[in-house]
């Protein structure tokens, strides 16, 4: 791991104490979003790569994960039907993105956020057929279940 890469992660766990004294969501968005718009790495085009970025448990009474997770997905990538244990929030950093959850499509592109909550069924995918999808995958969630559950 580079100095650089160390010194972002560690930049990041510092906002993100931070933002759990604070209003929480906002700010790590804003963190998250620095860190994916200054992280460029080369890819095979044809593969999709989930990076965890950040897990770290809230000190609150009810213990609840933090999970950040960075995606970066070919054209044409659909997930399977699943759900999410905890509030999920979704910031495209780059492509066209379209959630799929209770019969209504949800699109967002750079720098738009999708909201989903938990326990809702949703299939996600890269909305082109030639572009990359780029991504940051926000949840926070109970401590303890996985924070994505395959659904039928």
């Amino acid at each position: 791991m580079t100095f650089r890469r160390q010194r972002r992660i560690l930049n990041v766990s510092r906002v993100l104490t931070v933002a759990k004294r604070i209003s929480v969501v906002p700010l790590v968005l804003w963190a998250i979003a620095s860190v994916v718009t200054n992280a460029h790495t080369a890819l095979a085009q044809d593969k999709a790569q989930i990076t965890d970025v950040f897990k770290e448990r809230l000190a609150v009474e009810d213990a609840r994960l933090v999970s950040v997770r960075q995606y970066d997905v070919p054209a044409g990538w659909v997930t399977p039907m699943h759900r999410h244990t905890g509030h999920m929030f979704l910031y495209v950093v780059e492509g066209s993105g379209a959630m799929e959850t209770e019969g209504q499509v949800r699109t967002a592109g750079p720098g738009q956020v999708i909201h989903q909550l938990p326990g809702k069924p949703m299939i996600m995918k890269n909305s082109s057929s030639s572009a990359r999808l780029k991504f940051v995958l926000f949840q926070v969630g109970p401590e303890g279940p996985p924070l994505i559950v395959p659904t039928k």
